[in-house]
Order: C-alpha cells, then structure tokens, then sequence
C-alpha cells in the first residue's frame, strides 16, 4: 500500500462525503503538506487535483427490466449479509484509497451491484431458477472494476462459483486475472491459485483492508494460467467447500469443454434436471458478451461451439445466473429471443460514463471536424492522415510486398509519442505508464517488420537526444509548437481546449515552454521500448511487472484491438479498417480515462475512418437515447426494447451478418422516426423526373398555405396525394435509406388502422439563395431557394454516379417543427430540457419526444427540399445547368398500432458488409 502519495493521503483526511467546500479541501492540503514526504508539493495543483475528484459526476444508470420474472430480494436480506465487511467492503475502500476513483463514481457503483444482484435472486434459496442479464457501459469506461464489484457483492451474498468469461486471447484472460486478483482475491495467483496465509497479498490483500477473507481461483494470471483439470484437482480443494471459487476463462471452445467436464463430474442425478449440481449457485459473467458467445452457426438446428458451451455450462446449475457485459451492444439486441441464444430476458442496464470519460463523443463528435473548425464540445486531438497508401495499403494481403519506409505522419506520431512522455514528466507524471498503439495490419508479418521500421525511427530520434543532434531537437521542436497542414501543435492543442466548455475535464492542462519540455526528453525517450504484440510474437505489455512505470509502442493488431487496456494510451496511430460498428467501436483503445494528460493525447487515422466513426457515435447514442426512453415507459421488456430496435430502420448495418442470422428478414417501421433521404442518383433523367414529378404534386396542392421565412406549409393533405407523389419519384433501392416503395407500403398499412391520413406538407425555400428554381403554386409562379448540402468526399460514399450528403442528414434542427405553433415549439423545448440529463439548455426540441408524445398519429410532417447541384457537388460536379436533387424528410408520428414492413437482406447488402465473425471452433488455446 503506497503511502507516499500526496491525493490519497488529502482523502484519508476527508471523510466518505462526495462534496467538499474549497476552505476544507485548504485545510487538508495543508495538514498533508506538513509531512516530510510533500514538503515540495505545488500546493494550488493538489488544491485543484482534490476539487477536481469531487466534481466529477455520473448520471444514474437506466434499466429495463422483466418485471414478471423479477423478485426483489437484497434489501429484506442486506442487513444480514453485512457487505460493509466482507468483499464488498474491502473492494469499495481499494477503490477510493489506491485506486483513487471518485467518491460519485463509487456511490454509484454500489447502487448499480445492488441493482444487479436484486434482478438475479437469493443465492442461499433452494430453489431452480435462472437469469439472463446485459450491462451496457462505453469502450474503456471502467467495466471491469463494474463487475469485480458484481463479483464481491454475490461472494458476499452466497454465490459460491463464479466464472468470468475474459475475451478470446491468452493476453486478455490474464490481464482480467489479475485485476481479479487485485480486486477480489487480494493475492498472486502467479504463486498459487488457493488462499493460504503464506499467499503473497496484493491488492485488497493488503493488511490496510483489513483481515484477510477467504476466497479460491482454480485459474492463474501466468499467461498460460487458463483452466486445465490437472490445475484444479491439484489445488486439493474440495467443491463443495463453503468459500467462494471463482475461474477466470478464455471463450474458447476446449476450455469451455475442459471446464464443462470437470463440473460435471461434480453433479448429481436429478429426476427434473439429469445431471446438475445444486448446493451451488453460479454466476457467470460473459465480458465482451457481444464477442464470440453468440450463436453464429448457419445451421439454426445447431449452436455455435462457444454459445453452445456456455448453455451446457449454465445448464448444470439448478441456481444459475448469467450477465453480460459489453459497450457494443449491436448483436446482442438481433440475437433470437430465447435462453439457448443467451438473451438478456431479465433486464438491460445502460451505465452512463462519468464526467471525466474521454469518450467517442468527445474524441469525434457527430460529424467530423474540418481542419479550420474548433468545437466547443469535442478535443482537438485527431490528425487525418492521407500519406499512407504506399506504406499499407487499404487492402493489402499478407504476402504482399513490405514497405521499405514510414511515412512523415507516422514519424510526426513517434516524436509526439516522445514529447508526451516527456511533458507528463514535467508534471511529476514520473512512475507512470504510457502506451502507444500502432495498428494498421492483421497480418504478423506485417507487424514484425513495421515494428523494425518504427524502432529503426525511434533509436534514430533516442540517439539525436542524448547527443543534442540540432536536427533532431529541431524536429521535435517544431512538432510541440508549430501548426502545420492541419496537424495542430502541442502548444495551440492545450490553449484550445483550455479556451473550450472542455477545459474542467483535467485540472493538470496548461501549456509549456519547449526550454521546460526540453529538460525531460532524455529521461523520457531513455525509457520507452518497441514491441511487437501478436501470438507469435512472444513480447506482452506487463505493466504489472514495472511498478516505475512501462513506456512503450506496441504494433499489433487483433491482440490489441478488444478488451485489452493499453495503460496511459496517449497517442494511436489507426489504419485498420471494419465496416462494422461494434467491431470499429471495440477498437477503439483511446477511449477511457486521461487523467493528467487529457492534451497531451493524439490520434492519427484516415478521414474515411473519422467519418466512421462519427456514423458509429451517432448511431450508439441513438440506442442509448432509444433506451433512456423506453426506460421511462412503465412495462417495457428487453424484448420491446429489441424489437424496437431491430425494426428501426437505422438499425441493421452494425454487425457481422452472421451475428443477424434471424435478420435476414427484418421487419421495419418508421413509428416514431425520422426518414431523410441523404443518397440521390446523379442520372439527369433521374433528377429532371423527380423534379417533374415535384412541380406535379405541388401543382395540386390547395390555395390555402401558410408562407413562413423558409418554407410554403400546408396542412391537411390526403395520403393519396402524398403516395402519389412518392410513385412518382425514382432513387437507389437500398436497405437503409428512405426507398419511396417502402414508405409508401408502410403507410398503406397504417392507413388501414386510421393513422396517417392527414399529412402536413413543407416546401423548404432557402432565403438569398444563390440559385433558385420557379414553381407554379395555386395557379401562379414563385420561386424556391435551392439549399447547399454538401456532399461526401469519400469514395466509400460519392463518386460519379452517387450524390452523398457529408453529414447524412438533409434536415436542419429546427425544420422538423415547422409545422408547430410557437405555444407548441414552446412546450417541444420545455419537455426537452426537463428529460435532458447533461448540464444545461437545449437549444432545440428533440426529434424523438415531439414525434412520440405531441405529433398526432395521424399527422406525419413531409419535408421536401431543392438541392443545389452547383453548389453541393465539390468532389464528383455534373454539368452546368443540372436540374436541383429532390431530397425530402419525413417526421412520422409514433403509432398506437405500428404495423411494420417486412425487408429482406439483398446481395447489396451482402456486398457491402462481407465481414463474418469467425465460429472460434478451429482455434487452440494459443490462439493470436
């Protein structure tokens, strides 16, 4: 137990309250500052440092539950169970005392476990019941320490097997190990697996927590510490021993098998159950549930190998609970509604990231940045590369011919790497770690010999700064304080975020001089090594193992791209391209907690991916707020919630194809949503059709229209007159986009349950616009401004034949209220700001609650807008004098009856999204 740390020795001072006034915060620095081991502390850092860590909120986590099946038991038990001194108490106080985590992040933890364990049921019962659950948290947002604290409340509470399911790879099962070990057991599994008095204590071992408490592993952190029968039956332990066991396991189908055999040999006969052990209850939590366990077999009369375990698993317990974890949870939600697939029937928790999370929100926003825009709200840390093709190719194969250089960026990326070391340095960042992560290739081969260039660059620049080369002083001087072709300096980085809203995210931002950074880069670049981290590579990032800190640049590609925690991650440098939202978003290792050095971290990566992974940000927070409503709606079921998703019709292009078996024919409706055309074809006949076919519909409309600044709106209009309009127009027949023949199927259908019959019909005219287009409007011409909506530059997205809008969207914020009274935009915005759970005002309605609670099911908003050929189209033109697109938008109002339109996955589809999970059923245990 460190007792040399400044922060931990201030919270020892204060007491369990989450709120502290600055005078007291005063009072406990300066009683610290007397000890002889901080006389030299900054006492105005330490000030900040503490108020910082009591500052830091969490909004409450959102559940959706089964009530049926739920039978609250904790608080009738919770004096009885007494988890202040038990596992529960001594993990709390590690996390507070050496892990220094906020006293509102740990409240809210406690009430999260309590909230779990209730949903699954009283461990000591006799009784036959199982429980499925899934908890939602973010990329690197702390789930880990949120299930060991599930772990130590059910320890506490009777649950007396616990398997933890830790990824795919030897690396990440051990690291999981070893937080275990940390955080539950509090000693070395390393040494030994049983709990001895000789045991080496670590963790929440330590006698500052305290008496030791009892608990077994029947798996080791070694890197090979996986579960074998020999390992168990040597451990000597009897079963049926009333202490807690708890495994910690690859999802890997031989020691799943492994583990099933030894369990079963441990069963009885049952004349309900057959085999199946009962004096136990188990616990099993699946991490990364969204990876591997599913049922990814073609076959539907057969399971996959790895879920198929796991249900024989579960199956053997008469007592049996199961809950996954996962921050993508895209394929759980299409996975078919029964046990056997491992739906999470029981309940879903959604757990808001606190305040300090650097998350994908905060690293991309919603669109991406040009190089010229600051943004409030998002971190001036992504550099968009373009130097790369002739380094690694975007689809290049693993015989391929090797680079025989870096590029500039990846050089700029290792002296950023170098500075960033060196800076956090300065800030008595001293006995830290920090990472760098270069991705850019799946193939070893690959990764073996960019690690030889990128440590060829780096023993280059490492040499120069020992010797005082100018040259290279020169270089890394140049990268900490000047601006150059969109790559933003340390120096402005620091005083843009210091000058944003973002600038209370770290206490430690400031900005330096290049004489202070300069004294520390030797010290800095002395310490840092280059590894290669794959299965062959036989090189592993033990942090653990350099308790002064470990700097290093890790080249890797699987290994590296889900679970694993890259300790003080600072700078990524990311080529490798998916098409899948939750495995791009899994690989996203710069997600997480930067404490210290919040502008001090870079990201180098293609615009391509940048766009993505503004798509995937958009689209995860989309679910989330999907979810944070249906919370609110008494009775909703985690079947309602992913039925609701699985028919919106944003919601199938986020996983691999084989984790939607049941998807291949999905049934959409567009109750309650947003419909935007955001793709068009750049055919002339196309585009002077769709334009006829508008002058036609606006033609017929009544006189009896409402001028505003921006619009013609009419009220009132038949249906028939609007699915005429949608007949008439022509445009790509793709799954997710607003294909005219499905809308009009969907309102055919609700039209037989009386809904959507009075339409609301918007003519979007943009005022001073530079182009305009004449349209006969109750007998006489006026003329509508043509709107600018510029399109994608990426080939992914536009080219010659395909118009794409960069920021897929064709409305603007407010337009989808222009059919409302002011008293009614009024109301919009004031129920808006009462459900928002970030600080401060909306300056809009959301979408969402205006269509569910005021739009009148049966009076959906049709949108219709001109889009400015000249204008729009930067990348791919068409000729001078091109008739404008027709894009429009539709606000469908939610539906009492919700009849849904059918969609099978076509070819297209298949094209487009080819990237299948593997079944894991031909992997050994060394798998990379």
């Amino acid at each position: 137990m460190s007792k040399k740390d400044p922060i931990k020795n201030i919270r020892q001072l204060l007491s369990d309250s989450s709120s502290y006034t600055r005078e007291e915060i005063e009072d406990a620095v300066d009683e610290v500052l007397k000890m002889k081991y901080f006389i030299n502390e900054n006492r105005e850092m330490l000030v900040r440092r503490i108020e910082e860590l009591y500052t830091i909120r969490q909004d409450e986590f959102r559940s959706i539950e089964k009530a049926d099946e739920n039978l609250p038991w904790l608080n009738e038990k919770r004096a009885e169970l007494d988890f202040s001194n038990g596992f529960w108490g001594r993990y709390r106080e590690y996390l507070e005392i050496e892990k220094n985590f906020a006293p509102e992040v740990i409240n809210k933890l406690d009430r999260l476990t309590d909230s779990i364990l209730d949903n699954l049921f009283d461990p000591t019962l006799k009784i036959t019941i199982n429980k499925k659950g899934l908890v939602v948290g973010q990329v690197q947002s702390g789930k880990t320490a949120n299930y060991t604290g599930l772990v130590c409340k059910a320890a506490d509470a009777g649950f007396k097997l616990i398997i933890i399911m830790a990824g795919i790879h030897n690396n990440l099962r051990s690291q999981t190990q070893l937080r275990i070990d940390e955080s539950f057991l509090g000693f070395d599994t390393k040494h030994t697996r049983a709990f001895d008095q000789r045991s080496i204590q670590i963790g929440v071992g330590d006698p500052y927590f305290g008496s030791p408490i009892v608990a077994h592993s029947l798996t080791s952190s070694i890197e090979k510490g996986d579960f074998t029968q020999g390992a168990a039956n040597a451990l000597g332990l009897n079963f049926n021993t009333s202490e807690p066991i708890v495994a910690v396991i690859k999802k890997n189908p031989h020691v799943l098998r492994r583990i099933h055999q030894w369990l079963a040999a441990q069963a009885n006969e049952d004349n309900e159950l057959g085999r199946v052990i009962r004096n136990k209850s188990l616990l099993l939590i699946d991490d990364e549930a969204d990876n591997a366990s599913i049922n990814i077999s073609n076959d539907p009369e057969r399971q996959s190998s790895i879920n198929g375990w796991i249900t024989q698993i579960l199956n053997l317990f008469g007592k049996n609970a199961y809950v996954g974890y996962t921050a993508t949870p895209f394929a759980n939600i299409f996975i078919p509604l029964d046990d056997q697939n491992l739906f999470p029937r029981n309940f879903i928790k959604n757990i808001p990231a606190p305040s300090n999370y650097i998350g994908p929100e905060k690293v991309f926003g919603f669109s991406p940045l040009e190089e010229d825009e600051a943004s409030n709200t998002v971190l001036p840390i992504v550099n968009r590369i373009n130097d790369y093709s002739g380094f690694v190719p975007d689809r290049h194969k693993k015989d391929d011919q090797l680079p025989s250089s870096l590029p500039e960026s990846l050089k700029r990326a290792i002296r950023c790497f170098i500075i960033t070391c060196a800076i956090r340095r300065l800030r008595g960042q001293t006995t830290v770690h920090n990472s760098m992560l270069i991705h850019v290739s799946r193939f070893m081969r690959w990764q073996d010999h960019i690690a030889e260039l990128v440590s060829n660059q780096f023993i280059y620049y490492r040499r120069g700064i020992d010797q005082n080369d100018t040259e290279v002083l020169n270089e890394l001087k140049l990268t900490f304080e000047q601006d150059e072709n969109g790559y933003k300096s340390y120096v402005s980085v620091s005083q843009q975020i210091l000058d944003s809203e973002l600038k209370n995210l770290d206490s430690q931002i400031q900005v330096h001089k290049w004489s202070e950074v300069l004294q520390h880069l030797n010290d800095a670049a002395s310490r840092i090594e280059v590894k290669s981290i794959h299965g062959g590579s036989g090189e592993a990032l033990d942090y653990f193992d350099h308790k002064n800190g470990l700097s290093v640049i890790a080249v890797g590609g699987n290994k590296l791209s889900r679970g694993l925690t890259l300790e003080g991650l600072s700078v990524s440098y990311y080529l490798r391209a998916s098409k899948m939202y939750d495995t791009l978003m899994q690989m996203g290792r710069w997600f997480g907690y930067r404490g210290g050095y919040v502008d001090l971290c870079r990201l180098f990566t293609s615009r391509e991916l940048n766009e993505w992974f503004c798509h995937i940000t958009l689209a995860s927070e989309e679910l989330r707020e999907e979810f944070d409503y249906m919370s609110d709606i008494a009775g909703s079921t985690p079947e309602q919630y992913a039925l609701k998703i699985r028919t919106s019709p944003d919601g199938l292009m986020i996983s691999a194809i084989n984790k939607m078996r049941n998807a291949i024919t999905v049934q959409i409706s567009w109750a309650g949503r947003l419909v935007e055309s955001y793709e068009f074809k750049k055919e002339i006949p196309i585009i002077d059709n769709n334009l006829n076919t508008l002058r036609n519909f606006i033609s017929t409309l009544p006189s009896n229209y409402q001028e505003k600044d921006n619009a013609l709106l009419w009220f009132d209009i038949p249906a028939s007159e609007v699915i005429n309009f949608f007949e008439g127009i022509q445009s790509i027949e793709n799954l997710k986009k607003a294909e005219p023949k499905k809308i009009i199927q969907f309102i055919n259908a609700q039209l037989k349950n009386n809904e959507l019959t009075d339409w609301r019909v918007a003519l979007m005219s943009k005022p001073n616009a530079k182009n305009n287009t004449n349209l006969i409007v109750n007998g006489g011409e006026i003329s509508i401004g043509q709107w600018l909506r510029t399109e994608d530059g990426s080939e992914q997205n536009s080219n010659e034949q395909i118009y794409y809008l960069r920021k897929s969207h064709i409305i603007s914020p407010w337009d989808e209220f222009i059919d409302f009274t002011d008293e009614e935009k009024a109301r919009a915005l004031e129920i808006t700001n009462q459900r928002r759970t970030k600080p401060g005002t909306a300056s809009y309605p959301k979408g969402q609650i205006v269509r569910n609670e005021l739009r009148d099911p049966k009076k959906p908003l049709l949108l219709i807008y001109l889009l400015d050929t000249k204008e729009s189209l930067q990348f791919f033109p068409l000729p001078d004098g091109t008739n404008p697109f027709v894009g429009y938008a539709i606000s469908f109002p939610k539906s009492n009856f919700n009849a849904p339109v059918s969609y099978a996955i076509n070819e297209e589809l298949l094209d487009k999204f080819d990237v299948v999970e593997e079944d894991f059923e031909d992997y050994g245990d060394d798998e990379d």
